[in-house]
């Protein structure tokens, strides 16, 4: 049973989440490039309701928040003594004729937001040029963290491996996190 999912994207509608605009709600960007942009998918994700995409540029391009889990609805005893499974999950893919590479680095915090609880890394991911355009899907569940986890920090970054002027590197939806109960 999940007690509430924090959709890492900005929404449009409050029924629609997971949706990016050109706004960057909430996120702490970083422009390497051409910058960060928004787009349809080109391949559209099969059932998910955000069908756009943030798309990154041929130099680092990074987005980042930090979650406050108390904020969000959850308390002290919770987190503390029973150590709900905290879900994390990430889509990217690149255009199907330009390579590109994505990144993503998830911590669990303490109050200070610099003490590290727990981290989930993925291996720095690339598809070459030429390949099939569909998402990847990055997921990671947080257990048995220990006592003191106050914050989520999101962290993901893309770029392409050609260098080409635009948004033809990784492109990234539906970042989610999702907080589960038994």
């Amino acid at each position: 049973m999940g007690i509430g999912i924090v959709c890492l994207s900005p929404r449009e509608t409050p029924d629609v989440p997971c949706v990016p605009t050109d706004a960057f709600l909430h996120w702490e960007v970083e422009h390497g490039g051409d910058g960060w942009n928004v787009e349809e998918n080109r391949c559209p994700l099969e059932g998910a309701e955000a069908q756009t995409c943030f798309v990154s540029s041929f130099h680092w391009c990074t987005k980042w928040q930090a979650v406050d889990l108390l904020k969000e609805g959850l308390w002290v005893d919770l987190l503390d003594t029973y150590q709900p499974e905290i879900c994390i999950s990430d889509w990217w893919c690149g255009l199907k004729v330009f390579g590109c590479t994505y990144s993503i680095c998830v911590r669990l915090l303490a109050a200070d937001q610099e003490s590290v609880i727990a981290s989930f890394r993925a291996k720095l991911d690339s598809v070459e040029y030429s390949h099939d355009g569909q998402y990847h899907q990055v997921s990671h569940v947080f257990r048995h963290y220990g006592p003191g986890v106050r914050y989520l920090h999101f962290l993901h970054k893309g770029k392409d491996t050609l260098f080409w002027k635009g948004h033809y590197g990784a492109r990234i939806t539906n970042s989610a996190v999702m907080v589960k109960i038994s």
